[in-house]
């Protein structure tokens, strides 16, 4: 893990080094927020975009016309039918590995 070191200049102001800006992607007047624990420890986080900047960042599949509720709904039927089944199959496996042949 790397390691940044700084000094508090006399005003309290911290200057984060150039390697470790670089790194956070962080540019002259971002915002960092600190959190301090309850152990005492520190740490910050860097404010580096607003969630607006993200559009049109992934590519999103419209579908068109949009489902109806009657597709929704089949759907959801399909699933948990599908569901059941599979409940049922491991429950009939589960009772015949639990049979003890009639010697015992």
């Amino acid at each position: 893990m790397p390691n940044y070191r700084t000094t508090v200049g006399p005003d309290g102001s911290v200057t984060l080094p150039a390697a470790l800006r670089k790194k956070l992607r962080m540019h002259e007047g971002a915002e960092v927020e600190f959190f301090l624990t309850l152990d005492g420890d520190v740490f910050f986080h860097a404010i580096t975009g607003k969630a607006k900047d993200w559009m049109g960042m992934a590519e999103i599949e419209v579908r068109s016309p949009p489902l109806s509720i009657r597709e929704m709904d089949a759907g959801i039927a399909e699933a948990v039918v599908e569901k059941y089944r599979r409940v049922q199959r491991q429950s009939s496996r589960d009772k015949k590995s639990s049979r003890r042949p009639a010697a015992e």
